[in-house]
């Protein structure tokens, strides 16, 4: 699903518009096929309540009653502010007349609002795009009492007390069943925590076509099943391990053997031919232990278990015939550490994953980002972005959109801002992915492993869109483990167990 903002919505609307598409004839869409919608949750008999606002999106809840009672449905609308003072909305109310819908207006006789807890369907009509700020008191009670009633809540494109760019909840909003969008997603519609009050999110057309998108691009972008699904390549009947690619995990120290053995098992479990797991020879009782059908490559170490820079000519030599590389997963910092990553990003041919220590350590160095010759995809979590820029934390989540963008711009990577709603932008620019997959339960050491190794996979198969693919991926990996341990009790090895089952449906 593509995403537009406010401003990029209003140009789009206003393409369509000079383009011979009044702005009349967009609300008489808009009502009607979001009525459409609505009708398919009705039966005969339900009652139908349509809260309407003063402006445009008060317009578009006038056209659904109007369309609703058409239909032989019972529709009642109740005026929040007024009458509409929208020149168009003005007219759609005016419809109204000779129509079996009933209309109060709440300003005049506050009575009519007990009809809010007897509907069956709640129609939220009351603000749209244009809405910036917090509902006071007197909307927030109204609101309240919304979402205490039984019916299910249906919000015009947006539901109203959110924002349409943000992702923050700003005091009392409406907690829509179903929202449904107008023309296109917007951001609240998949950035947390705004996203959970808009409940199944349905995109409605109403006329305004691709071209009138010309000067307004979309700013983010979502996976759906389908879309996923199309990124695979399909796996030929005659085949042998190397027409699925080859995969090179360069992580893991003696403390972090785990984060080898994870990124190398992600890898293997993504559908790779073949994955080497290059690690301190130390750490080999751990890692061999946990891998079976990796083949393990232990490697010089220095006194505390970690790669040596000796190790380097070594690793070189493995990377010759790989069609990924995954580098950083518990590596430690230190000198030799230090050394051996920016061998890998100067010689490397192929894709590089570049995660967790493989970051950190680059950030006294980080134009090397700049001399790659490979495409470099880096997935830092919010704490490691901020210590690459030199930054806050804060400072990154106030606007990881724009953070992770100017990044992979400025340095030619694929960034993959990890967190809720992982971002991943691309070097050339343009609308950013955001993941909308996922749970809190994947908050735990281990979890950017199995990232970064489902990545290396996914790359090294010729899987498109590998980065935003793998994140989607490992969104659904998550949420399907938790409906087995919860998310307090799941782990990465689980998440990494239910891995076969969810790429089944990719097949």
């Amino acid at each position: 699903m593509k995403i537009f903002t406010e401003q990029q919505m209003r140009r789009a609307e206003q393409a369509a518009a000079d383009g011979g598409m009044a702005f009349l004839r967009l609300m008489e869409n808009a009502g009607s096929a979001c009525a459409a919608e609505i009708r398919t949750h009705l039966r005969p008999g339900r009652k139908t309540v349509i809260l309407c606002g003063k402006g445009k999106n008060g317009g578009d809840g006038f056209v659904i009653a109007r369309k609703l009672a058409e239909a032989g449905f019972s529709a009642v609308v109740l005026l929040v502010y007024g009458k509409p003072t929208d020149e168009d909305a003005l007219y759609m109310f005016g419809k109204l007349s000779g129509t079996t819908v009933h209309v109060f207006d709440l300003t005049q006789n506050d009575a009519p609002r007990r009809l809010i807890g007897e509907a069956d369907i709640l129609v939220d009509a009351i603000f749209g795009i244009g809405f910036h700020g917090e509902a006071d008191e007197t909307l927030s009670a109204l609101f309240r009492e919304i979402n205490d009633a039984k019916g299910k809540v249906f919000a015009v494109d947006l539901p109203s007390g959110l924002e349409c760019d943000s992702a923050e909840v700003r005091g009392e909003t409406i907690r829509a069943d179903y929202t449904l969008a107008i023309s296109a997603g917007k951001p609240c519609h998949v950035l947390l925590p705004a996203a959970k009050r808009c409940g199944t999110v349905v995109p409605v057309r109403i006329g305004v076509e691709d071209t009138h998108y010309k000067n307004a691009p979309y700013h983010a972008y979502t996976f759906s099943k389908k879309e996923a699904r199309a990124a695979f390549p399909k796996r030929p009947a005659v085949s042998n391990k190397g027409d699925f690619g080859k995969v090179l995990c360069i992580c893991g120290s003696v403390s972090f053997a785990g984060a080898a053995a994870l990124a190398a098992e992600s890898a293997l479990r993504s559908g790779a031919g073949l994955v080497y797991a290059a690690f301190p020879q130390s750490a080999y009782p751990a890692i061999s232990a946990k891998l079976t059908e990796a083949v393990l490559l232990p490697m010089p170490e220095d006194s505390e278990g970690r790669f040596a820079a000796s190790a380097i000519p070594r690793i070189l030599g493995a990377m010759q015939g790989v069609q990924a590389i995954v580098l950083g997963c518990g590596l430690g910092q230190s000198a030799g550490t230090r050394e051996l990553v920016e061998a890998v990003l100067l010689h490397a041919a192929c894709p590089v994953i570049l995660d967790a220590d493989g970051i950190n350590l680059i950030r006294g160095n980080i134009d090397i980002l700049r001399k790659a010759k490979a495409k470099l995809i880096l997935t830092p979590h919010p704490g490691e972005m901020a210590r690459l820029l030199g930054c806050s934390v804060e400072q990154v989540q106030r606007d990881r959109v724009g953070t992770a963008s100017a990044f992979a711009a400025e340095y030619g990577v694929t960034l993959v801002l990890k967190g809720a709603n992982t971002v991943v932008a691309s070097p050339k620019g343009g609308a950013v992915f955001l993941g909308t997959t996922g749970n809190s339960g994947l908050a735990k050491g281990g979890s950017g492993d199995f990232l970064a190794g489902l990545m290396g996979g996914f790359a090294a198969q010729g899987v498109r869109f590998a980065a935003e693919t793998a994140v989607y991926i490992h969104g659904l990996c998550g949420e399907r483990t938790a409906k087995r341990y919860s998310m307090r009790g799941m782990l990465p090895t689980d998440c990494i167990c239910e891995l076969p089952d969810v790429l089944s449906e990719f097949e």
